[in-house]
């Protein structure tokens, strides 16, 4: 039988793919974390190192995070507001307070940031200007107790500052001067700390003042305090990112600069800076909400950054933060922006913007009765088969528009009504759906809940393996395996290293041990030597090792995810190879997406796994070497460019990619599991029958901890 092939001869040789980390399963597994734009967050982003704006592992955690609760000012639907009965003056007063050739839209690079862990030192750092106003955080006044990295960027850096090294502008020792604004993020912890007039002297940094904020709490400021904005509120949550315009929505609030206001703050704002007094109503107040007219028709041929700003003033607007010399908003200084991404932004008069009614602290979104909506359980079906779809509505105002609608996977699913939140749904061909349920009931933020419905083609995954360097700490192999169907399935997992040297490996590991956990990370099953337990039942797979120090466990699983931990016993390190291989084939419950993250090194050490897939028919397949944005996950040390090849029985290359939009861009996306770096590789791949071998190493001899995967689409 095929299944029965003997693992040393195909593992070792072309090796079999992959197995998954249950910490990287947000494509996989059930959907909850979905922002106020019904986008997918995926589990809960952590920083380890300190890790700057402009790079692809900063990228990685903040397009994870939910930046300010769902139902925040920040994050509030404007779209419908009301106009204020005097925005047509208002606006006619902040032209006029403009010079003649100021009075248009400018987006400015400004503000950078910093992402840190929890666990970031503390340092001191006197507030000179404002410590009655300063959250101290643990500080003595009139010092603060701030987690500041040794890399914090300061305002303009890198784009803005020439050829001035960070420490130099730290230092600001050319004396230039400007608001210097300084913000670091905690996203494990949740919190902002922001400065401004920052600057780091032979004493230790010091700022004009400093406030925390809470990125899961609505809390504002005592009333009256300023921050790093005139109008007491954080930067950071409208700042306009480069990964978000790469997506191509701002998907925020963002702050707005004018030339004058009045002595007056309206929520979500907490302090004014002005002479003007507040029964000036037609200056605008600090708070003051403004928006692109629904009119203004955004060109096409503009650029992604333009039109992702442009449709965020639309749809969330912009507050009025700050006091200065331009209508203008901030953009990260992130030196990966073109030169001219936004240079169309600057022909856009002022009058083609308007000022809005805004809602208070329990007002709007905020305001009781919010629907809820539960989209129900992941399900596993096989092609052709129609999906129940049981979600549950509670809209408390009883006017909810209820939608269901296709988040990511093939085209061609059809809902029978998709206005109801109990209905059905049919797929035109195989493979991995992600169901989104929402309730709008046009005045608080839009719920939304998704399910992923694993639609199988005949074919199956019979045996699924990597070869890597195991080592120690986070680099032990780390793999998983999903159990797709209605019924559990019986399945051996091995854990291979001694017999490796037999096939003229040098560096096997001595002797491995084997954890099996489930999808929670609770232990199932362990084991050190395969004869220690369950011998006569891993015999009568006829897989049983080759080595008695090698460790298997054979099991019946239910559906779901899993996860298999091989480690070097006592700490010990060499090559190994972990492997599953399906005992039971048929249609109910079968292999799905697998992957292994472990150390990619160099030559031998290189991350080497394979799968065999089952006939009848071929199957899509979609593999994945992933590095930089294990980053946002917490993983230190991540291979930084990682190389994918793919491999026949016969050794035949088929597939190589290094970076996956250079080729089968549009394709990868469309499956929903493109990568989240550029720089991180994929194949999607029509397999007949057979075994294959996929490869992922590290461009230029690059090593590092590396993701390799195997998603079964179809």
């Amino acid at each position: 039988m095929a299944q029965k092939t003997k693992s040393s001869g195909i593992s070792a040789g072309r090796i079999v793919l992959v197995v998954l980390l249950v910490t990287i399963l947000s494509f996989t597994t059930r959907a909850e974390r979905i922002n106020q734009e019904g986008r997918i967050l995926g589990p809960p982003p952590v920083a380890t190192t300190p890790i700057l704006f402009n790079t692809s592992a900063g990228d990685a955690i903040v397009s994870a995070m939910q930046i300010m609760p769902r139902d925040s000012a920040w994050n509030e639907d404007i779209s419908q507001r009301p106009l204020l009965p005097n925005s047509s003056a208002i606006i006619a007063q902040v032209v006029s307070d403009l010079a003649v050739n100021r009075r248009t839209l400018r987006p400015f690079y400004e503000m950078n940031y910093a992402l840190v862990p929890d666990n970031q030192p503390r340092l001191t750092i006197p507030f000179f200007n404002y410590p009655d106003e300063s959250d101290l955080d643990g500080g003595t006044f009139p010092n603060g107790s701030y987690p500041i990295p040794p890399n914090l960027p300061i305002e303009t850096w890198p784009k803005g500052t020439g050829n001035l090294t960070l420490q130099q502008w730290q230092q600001d020792v050319n004396n230039t001067g400007g608001d210097r604004h300084a913000i670091i993020v905690a996203p494990g912890a949740g919190a902002i700390w922001e400065t401004w007039l920052t600057r780091l002297t032979p004493n230790g940094w010091e700022a004009s003042n400093g406030a925390k904020f809470d990125l899961n709490s609505n809390a504002l400021r005592p009333a009256g305090w300023t921050s790093g904005d005139a109008a007491g509120l954080p930067m950071f949550p409208a700042l306009v990112r480069y990964d978000e315009c790469r997506r191509g929505m701002v998907e925020h609030a963002m702050r707005l600069v004018v030339a004058k206001s009045r002595r007056e703050y309206i929520y979500p704002a907490r302090h004014f800076a002005s002479s003007i007094p507040a029964t000036s109503v037609n200056y605008p107040a600090m708070g003051q909400r403004v928006r692109l007219k629904a009119g203004f028709v955004i060109p096409e041929n503009w650029t992604i950054e333009e039109k992702a700003v442009l449709r965020a003033f639309k749809k969330y607007g912009a507050i009025v933060a700050d006091n200065g010399n331009f209508f203008s908003i901030s953009v990260c200084p992130d030196d990966r922006f073109a030169n001219n991404a936004f240079d169309h932004l600057s022909t856009i008069t002022i009058d083609n913007f308007e000022v809005i009614s805004t809602t208070g602290p329990e007002e709007g979104p905020r305001s009781p009765g919010a629907p809820t909506v539960e989209a129900g359980p992941d399900q596993f079906i096989e092609f052709p088969a129609n999906a129940m779809l049981n979600g549950i509505v509670n809209a408390p105002l009883g006017n909810a528009a209820i939608q269901w609608q296709l988040y990511s996977g093939p085209a061609g699913v059809t809902f029978a009504d998709s206005s109801h939140a109990i209905t059905t749904a049919s797929f035109n061909q195989p493979g991995t759906y992600t169901l989104m349920l929402s309730a709008n009931d046009s005045v608080h933020t839009v719920a939304y809940d998704a399910l992923v419905v694993h639609v199988t083609g005949r074919a199956s995954m019979g045996n699924i393996s990597t070869r890597m360097d195991v080592r120690t700490g986070q680099n032990v192999s780390i793999g998983g395996f999903i159990i797709a169907g209605n019924v559990p399935k019986n399945v051996i997992v091995r854990a291979i290293g001694p017999s490796l040297a037999s096939l003229g490996l040098q560096g096997a590991l001595a002797d491995p041990t084997l954890e099996l956990r489930d999808s929670s990370g609770n232990v199932l099953l362990t084991n050190d030597n395969w004869k220690d337990t369950q011998e006569q039942a891993i015999r009568d797979t006829m897989l049983a090792p080759s080595n008695d120090l090698e460790s298997a466990i054979v099991t019946s699983l239910p559906p779901g995810a899993y996860t298999a931990v091989m480690s070097g016993k006592n700490n010990t390190t060499g090559i190994g190879l972990v492997e599953v291989y399906d005992l039971q084939h048929g249609p109910t419950s079968k292999l799905a997406n697998i992957s292994t993250r472990g150390s990619v090194g160099n030559g031998q050490n290189v991350m080497i796994g394979g799968l065999i897939l089952l006939g009848p028919d071929p199957a899509k397949i979609l593999f994945r070497a992933i590095g930089p944005s294990l980053a946002g996950g917490g993983i230190q040390s991540a291979l930084a460019d990682p190389q994918l090849d793919l491999f026949d029985g016969q050794g035949t290359r088929i597939g190589t990619n290094n970076n996956w939009r250079d080729s089968q861009q549009t394709l990868i996306q469309d499956t929903g599991a493109a990568p989240e770096d550029d720089a991180e590789s994929a194949i999607l791949s029509d397999l007949a029958p057979g075994s294959y071998t996929a490869v992922v190493s590290g461009v230029n001899g690059g090593t590092g901890t590396a993701l390799i995967e195997a998603y079964y689409l179809q």
